[in-house]
């Protein structure tokens, strides 16, 4: 089984956020998989940027590599197993370019179950050379022996901004979904 990382979908005609740090509180929490439920309020609204595309997708492209699904996303997810006490769907409020709240409700999925996993002979990261600890990743290779069978999306462990999905669920979301932009084991991603 292959593993991929989401990235950032390079196609110009993509609606993109990129307020989602500064309408978030304790946004860090929110990279790092950490259980926010009853912290981030129904009502916080993000809006699209003017520097983005119109074409808002299932999988809205956002600059904080955080994972923002639309309800038919979620669904499609949900029905994937990608569910329970692992995962937290996060309700939001999208507004259009022009400020007009979106019908649509989307919501922030925060993976919170975190495995580690990176071959770090084969990835490219940065490392604190005093203690270690993975500061960026570059390039992913997965350990596959390290990931429990049954898991289909999850944090890198040695970074947890990074959201990891299985190649047979990309393929599946891809089918059925818009704007699902991932990368496979060793290509570059942002």
């Amino acid at each position: 089984m292959e593993y991929h990382v989401f990235s950032l979908n390079p196609d110009p005609r993509v609606a993109l956020l990129r307020d989602i740090d500064e309408n978030v509180p304790d946004y860090r929490k929110l990279t790092d998989g950490v259980r926010l439920k009853g912290s981030i309020p129904e009502s916080t609204t993000f809006t699209l940027s003017e520097e983005g595309g119109d074409m808002l997708c299932d999988f809205v492209e956002n600059t904080s590599g955080t994972l923002i699904v639309s309800t038919r996303a979620r669904e499609a997810l949900e029905t994937e197993g990608v569910t329970g006490d692992d995962f937290e769907y996060l309700p939001v409020i999208l507004k259009d370019k022009r400020g007009r709240a979106l019908k649509s409700r989307f919501y922030i999925v925060n993976p919170l179950q975190k495995i580690e996993c990176m071959d770090r002979e084969r990835s490219e990261f940065s490392a604190s050379a005093r203690t270690d600890k993975i500061l960026s990743v570059q390039r992913l290779v997965v350990r596959h022996e390290q990931v429990p069978a049954e898991l289909k999306l999850f944090r890198l462990g040695e970074w947890p901004r990074v959201i990891v999905i299985r190649s047979d669920l990309v393929q599946r979301l891809q089918a059925q979904l818009t704007g699902l932009f991932v990368v496979g084991p060793g290509e570059d991603f942002i």
